[in-house]
């Protein structure tokens, strides 16, 4: 069995994921590891390839490969620029990396919610100016607790996100595609009917966006959308920058119809120095980093590896992509 690994290009740090993956294996039994360091070796090891572990795929590339190959991880959780019309009609076992961003991407938004909510900027302005305007900033201070919460996109991060806030006293509604077992928990209001949307956007404080960006969701956030929100609620997208109509949400902020947003993603990445949100007051960015940690290249070989002793005792795979739903 060959199994590419294209997580590197450095050989020093390829030599330590290969590691990590060994000591995770509960056999080693026909398994041999190749090494691709980049585009170019790719193309020529893929058509001998069992198995590819790797970030993205080109069409090109994926056309190269022979009926041997079987299954592809992807060690990211979006993975729509890779999900060629080929691969789709395609019999090969498609997994991603859903779950290691769940931490980390919480962690954000809950800081981007203090970020709003504790006036944090002001308080940077006071750095910078030190004038003191102690009781015009403290008079729009807000407390999360009572505070609803709206999460598009109900998966392992809107999860770990909802078990966060709860600690915080936070109201938590979530809109998902389809029915889940409830956690009692944390006893989140779920939306699934046609109009759950509308009413999520009405409803929330504080909106979270971590749905993955599929057919069903780009655009889903237009102007038409973005016209329900509250005027006092903060928007944060950390999910794809294709989900929000980007210049609808432009001239919502600048008009103040929506309080201010936090964006980790964008239409365009990078991006464009001459945007209009890096001159906006009310908002937030930064550059698509949220899901990102030192350790995040080991946690996708250790994640790889446990699927990898599932599909060598002929179980069921973890994390499978959807074809048809394209996540």
């Amino acid at each position: 069995m060959r199994i590419g690994l294209q997580l590197t290009g450095n050989p020093v740090k390829y030599e330590k994921l290969l590691a990590v993956i060994r000591e995770h294996l509960a056999t080693h039994r026909e398994a041999e590891f190749i090494r691709i360091p980049d585009e170019s070796a790719l193309r020529r090891e893929i058509p001998t390839l069992d198995i590819l572990v790797c970030y993205r795929l080109s069409r090109e590339n994926f056309m190269l490969a022979s009926s041997k190959l079987k299954w592809i991880h992807f060690g990211a959780a979006g993975i729509e620029h890779s999900l060629s019309p080929e691969l789709l009609r395609s019999c090969v076992l498609i997994t991603n990396a859903r779950g290691i961003h769940r931490g980390p991407v919480s962690e954000y938004i809950i800081a981007a919610m203090l970020y709003f909510a504790k006036r944090f900027s002001d308080c940077e302005n006071f750095k910078q100016n030190r004038e003191w305007r102690q009781w015009e900033i403290a008079g729009q201070m807000v407390r999360l607790a009572g505070k609803t919460l709206g999460i598009i996109g109900y998966g392992a991060i809107g999860r770990e996100l909802a078990r966060k806030a709860r600690a915080f006293d936070m109201e938590i509604v979530a809109l998902r595609n389809r029915a889940v077992k409830q956690n009692k928990t944390l006893n989140p209001v779920i939306l699934t009917e046609t109009d759950g949307l509308s009413r999520l956007l009405k409803i929330s404080d504080f909106i979270a966006v971590t749905c993955p960006l599929t057919p069903g969701t780009r655009g889903m956030l237009g102007r038409k959308e973005l016209s329900l929100i509250k005027s006092s609620a903060v928007l944060i997208n950390i999910s794809r920058g294709a989900v929000i109509d980007e210049d609808a949400l432009v001239s919502a902020l600048q008009g103040k119809r929506i309080a201010g947003a936090a964006l980790d993603v964008f239409t365009r990445e990078p991006l464009p120095t001459d945007n209009p949100l890096f001159q906006l007051p009310n908002v937030l960015l930064s550059p698509h980093i949220s899901g990102n940690f030192p350790e995040y290249q080991e946690d996708v070989a250790r994640q790889f590896a446990r699927n990898l002793n599932r599909f060598q005792a002929g179980k069921r795979l973890q994390n499978i992509v959807n074809k048809k739903k394209q996540y």
